[in-house]
């Protein structure tokens, strides 16, 4: 059976989650066009900006985190999809400015393709804007190609560190520096006991047996890299750690954030 939900016409979830969301929190977030959440208190065109794109359905990522010391912009897809270029592009001309602008994409194929139209946009507007890609999702293994490991929860954390270097009024090649630097570092692994269900639809996304986790999962519930039987909490932890570890190369003496994301 499909999950029971409350929705008005699955047609209109992404415009009335998001006018709902910018009546809830007037103090902080407002609404530019029909799919740029945007500050309340616009930060000082002397500092610079960062901006976001992603899909709807995994709230409060990725429009809950603008504000001050965080994002400046989110550009809002639909349930699960990027929004397309030509609101990617907006939202880069409104946040453009002298100071410039760090556009922050996860790795997922509509994402990045949205991204990468609206950068050819941007150069040739001599817009200034640079981009940085986040892949630290380790399921894939942890040797493999950047190009194949998806940006998950790590860009949260990344939002903050490069926020906090933009309110300080650093550059944009320096903060694009200490973004690629955190970016280089961290690493993510996701483990679930069962899969999401779609948000209009209400149907499950793929099927999991009720005695299997899944390793691996996916930013929308998608499958992973491998299925296992049920370990306890201690299993699973060790499990995880100890791929995290190997992946960010920790050593002994190391300092090290650990993000839990439910």
């Amino acid at each position: 059976m499909a999950m029971k939900k409350f929705v008005n016409d699955p047609e209109n979830l992404t415009s009335e989650l998001l006018e709902g969301y910018v009546q809830a929190y007037c103090d902080k977030v407002a609404l530019k066009s029909e799919r740029l959440v945007v500050r309340a208190a616009p930060k000082d065109a002397s500092k610079v900006a960062l901006v976001t794109l992603g899909g709807s359905g995994h709230e409060p990522a990725l429009s809950g985190f603008v504000g001050e010391g965080m994002l400046d912009i989110s550009v809002v897809g639909d349930i699960f999809a990027a929004p397309g270029a030509p609101a990617v592009i907006e939202a880069l001309r409104l946040a453009n400015r002298d100071a410039g602008v760090l556009f922050v994409v996860l790795n997922h194929p509509g994402d990045v393709m949205s991204a990468n139209m609206a950068m050819k946009m941007v150069e040739k507007e001599a817009l200034n804007v640079r981009m940085i890609l986040t892949h630290e999702d380790i399921a894939p293994g942890i040797d493999a190609p950047a190009d194949q490991r998806r940006g998950l929860v790590g860009c949260i954390p990344l939002y903050k560190v490069a926020g906090a270097a933009a309110e300080a009024g650093k550059s944009l090649d320096e903060v694009y520096a200490v973004a690629e630097r955190f970016n280089s570092q961290m690493a993510t692994l996701a483990v679930a006991l069962k899969t999401a269900t779609h948000p209009q639809s209400g149907q499950s996304i793929f099927e999991l047996a009720d005695d299997e986790m899944e390793i691996g999962m996916g930013q929308h519930g998608e499958a992973g890299t491998g299925r296992s039987a049920m370990m306890t909490a201690n299993q699973t932890a060790e499990a995880m750690i100890e791929q995290l570890l190997k992946a960010v190369k920790a050593g002994k003496g190391d300092r090290l954030l650990l993000l839990l994301n439910g």
